[in-house]
């Protein structure tokens, strides 16, 4: 946004004033008349005498903006303007893919001519379809084209919320609750094991991933039991949840099933209707929109792996996940005569109160017994995975999508340091799950260490609700060095 400006300003300064437009993405497009196309390249490029200003052409290599050649007079062209910004550790860069789009626009003929179609105009088109008004973005108010900023049929434009679920295995007080409530149980395999419940600061990291990369979430709610994280400061954006003020029945309670308060979640108060569920170990890799999880109309899009459910009834010996699909899957056969057979991606899925609240009416006694039971149960459902989704699917509020792309790390295996290694590398994955498996090919003094750096290179910008005390552990960002600065390293 401050490139934005900079631009805005220097050609304002220079009596130009500009048009603003978008792409099909709703990327910025700064326009300028053909005529004014030299004056406004010299206007930038003195813009960049204090900080170095680039500029980068169609196929082109970068360059300083002062080094640009003027073109010809009245010339239709388009070129991407951006300050270089990393981080202090070199982790994370900003260039030209995160530039200032500028473009000319020749309007001097009964035809206006431009380097490319916008979201509303051809390349060509009658001048008489110019018709001028103006839109407030970045803060003042841009000359622009009527329709140009008007909600498109597949814009989501209502508000989304986030709720995370989170436990610290390392509170002393849970982790004796646990152990006197859970001799009263039989658990599935895995489920009694501490990768369940250990963590290594992953709920600050996905966080930082919401700021970073889906700024348009309202409020994010983390539901969890466990004591306030030391880094979370008080911030209007971010409410931790407490059990009890979201239970139907909080006489069940405590619980350290995942199951019975993700069957709760719909209970929040203030949650909006439409919101994601994620886990704190689910990331952002690179920006995403709204209309990734959302349809315009509401209908929620939910994304299937590749792995089966698998044969078989529920058994007590199998993990609480594997019986919930299995469980989750003779409901659905009664109810709708069709049987699911994958599993869900482990990343954030999107869904409405609304719906939930009918899922828990429709199977009632189900979603009772799951949040009564205190740890996972073989008779456990899970809502979130996947009884929702494939309840909306079959009514008409959902659909499958593979649009997004996802990678899972089971951060325990031999392979998953290679894996972390490509996934900040290539930063290619819409969304991407860290999780911690049960069984270990990783020393555990590896893992966690190779699990923080991965996370703090992709993820190196704090959120505006950390503490004071966790900005000062983490690097900042500032302009990259220019090429003369760099030779006098």
């Amino acid at each position: 946004m401050a490139d934005i400006g900079l631009v805005a300003d220097a050609l304002v300064a220079a009596g130009i004033d500009p048009l603003l437009a978008q792409d099909d993405h709703g990327a910025v497009v700064i326009v300028v008349d053909a005529a004014e196309g030299r004056a406004a390249l010299r206007a930038l490029a003195a813009a960049g005498a204090q900080e170095p200003l680039y500029a980068k052409t169609p196929g082109g290599p970068a360059r300083l903006a002062v080094d640009l050649p003027l073109p010809d007079a009245d010339a239709v062209w388009a070129l991407r303007l951006f300050r270089p910004r990393i981080t202090q550790s070199g982790s994370l860069r900003y260039g030209s893919a995160q530039g200032v789009r500028l473009e000319t626009w020749r309007t001097a003929s009964e035809l206006v001519h431009t380097p490319r179609p916008n979201a509303l105009t051809r390349r060509v088109f009658p001048a008489s379809d110019l018709v001028p008004t103006t839109v407030w973005r970045y803060g003042r108010s841009w000359r622009t084209v009527v329709g140009m900023f008007d909600a498109r049929p597949h814009q989501v434009s209502v508000d989304i919320d986030m709720v995370f679920s989170w436990v610290d295995g390392s509170a002393s007080e849970f982790q004796r609750q646990r152990a006197a409530q859970q001799e009263e149980y039989v658990v599935g395999k895995g489920d009694d094991g501490p990768a369940r419940y250990r963590h290594v600061d992953e709920l600050r990291y996905a966080l930082r991933s919401v700021h970073m990369y889906a700024p348009w979430v309202r409020r994010i709610f983390i539901a969890t039991d466990s004591p306030h994280p030391a880094w979370l400061a008080e911030h209007p954006r971010v409410t931790v949840v407490r059990s009890e003020e979201f239970f139907a029945d909080p006489s069940v309670l405590p619980t350290h099933n995942s199951h019975a308060v993700e069957a709760q979640l719909h209970r929040i108060d203030g949650l909006a209707e439409h919101f994601l569920y994620s886990n704190d170990d689910m990331f952002f890799g690179r920006p995403v929109t709204a209309e990734m999880f959302f349809t315009a109309g509401g209908l929620t899009k939910f994304v299937e792996c590749d792995v089966r459910i698998g044969a078989g009834p529920t058994r007590t010996e199998r993990s609480g996940h594997d019986n919930a699909l299995r469980v989750n899957r003779e409901l659905l056969r009664e109810r709708f005569g069709r049987v699911i057979l994958r599993d869900l991606e482990h990343c954030a899925a999107p869904m409405r109160r609304s719906v939930a609240a009918e899922v828990e009416r429709e199977f009632a006694d189900d979603i009772a017994r799951t949040a009564a039971s205190r740890f996972r149960s073989a008779t456990d459902v899970s809502v979130t995975n996947s009884l929702y989704h494939y309840y909306a699917l079959m009514t008409g509020r959902a659909i499958a999508t593979n649009e997004p792309r996802v990678q899972y790390v089971q951060t325990t295996m031999a392979s998953s340091l290679k894996k972390m290694r490509r996934l900040e590398q290539r930063r290619d994955a819409d969304m991407f799950c860290l999780n911690d498996g049960g069984e270990t090919e990783v020393p555990e003094e590896l893992r966690v260490r190779m699990l923080r750096e991965t996370l703090e290179r992709m993820f190196p910008v704090r959120a505006p609700w950390e503490t004071p005390v966790s900005a000062a552990r983490t690097p900042g960002v500032s302009a990259a060095p220019t090429a003369a600065a760099r030779r006098r390293r």
